[in-house]
């Protein structure tokens, strides 16, 4: 289409230059017709009106600008969060005095729920465990809006347990040896007998041994303060020999030094 505007354009130059030529005086009325349709041809030629491309023809592509993509936005947790930097107790109250019931961990997000503006004490749901649990702030770090957690007051410190007291289990210790040993003789015939007797010098013999001429004869209960010697027929205490009676205390730890009285009959 624009070639054939082309064409007509120079068609009408050439026929208005031959009719100018012919007019009397050499006067041109139509030179500036001419150059008006030459500049408008030569607009047409370069393209730089508004022509219709021609068929076949790709019109110019305007690049697509790019854009940079908005970077997102991190919001504030709506929840309060805390963190720490090292692994931290977490107590029913504000203090080493608390019981320690729990913990937060290096890693984990622990939820706030309260806080306790004079200690500077977080109160966080136990983590892993049911309820909640005082953590101790030096080493935490809270993220989202604290304007509005419940402030908690300070519990009672917990009653300390008593420490039970040990009585102390005495050591048992020997009895002391009875005092002052005698012996009562009565000699009829030479069945000879008597009753033998002492002092009980201790309060925790369990009883006493008595020895004749160095054999055990008895064993008699605890507190006893005398004992029956009676001589057996066929084994008399013989005149004129003397006999040795002992008496010797004794319980669980040991037995105590014996102590002794000689007697005869004459």
């Amino acid at each position: 289409m624009q070639r054939r505007s082309f064409i007509l354009v120079v068609s009408i130059i050439s026929i208005t230059v031959l009719t100018a030529c012919n007019m009397p005086g050499g006067q041109d009325p139509n030179a500036d017709l001419a150059m008006t349709i030459t500049a408008q041809a030569l607009l047409l030629e370069s393209g730089s009106g508004n022509a219709t491309p021609q068929q076949g023809q790709l019109p110019e592509i305007t690049a697509t600008p790019e854009f940079t993509p908005t970077p997102a936005i991190t919001g504030t947790p709506t929840v309060p969060e805390v963190t720490v930097s090292q692994n931290t107790n977490c107590r029913t109250g504000p203090g080493i005095a608390y019981d320690n019931i729990g913990s937060l961990l290096i890693g984990q997000v622990g939820i706030v729920v309260g806080k306790n503006t004079s200690t500077g004490y977080w109160i966080i749901n136990n983590p892993g465990k049911t309820g909640t649990c005082w953590l101790f702030p030096q080493y935490a770090t809270v993220t989202g809006n604290t304007a509005n957690l419940q402030e908690y007051s300070i519990p009672p410190t917990p009653t300390p347990s008593p420490t039970p007291t040990f009585t102390a289990t005495a050591t048992l210790a020997s009895p002391a040896p009875v005092n002052n040993v005698t012996m009562d003789m009565v000699c009829p015939n030479n069945l000879h007998s008597g009753t033998l007797k002492w002092e009980d010098k201790s309060n925790n013999e369990d009883g006493f041994n008595i020895y004749i001429n160095g054999s055990l004869v008895a064993s008699i209960p605890a507190n006893s303060t005398s004992y029956v010697v009676a001589s057996a027929p066929g084994n008399p205490f013989l005149p004129g020999i003397a006999s040795i009676f002992e008496v010797e205390a004794f319980n669980a730890a040991g037995k105590a030094a014996k102590k002794s009285v000689t007697k005869g009959c004459p």
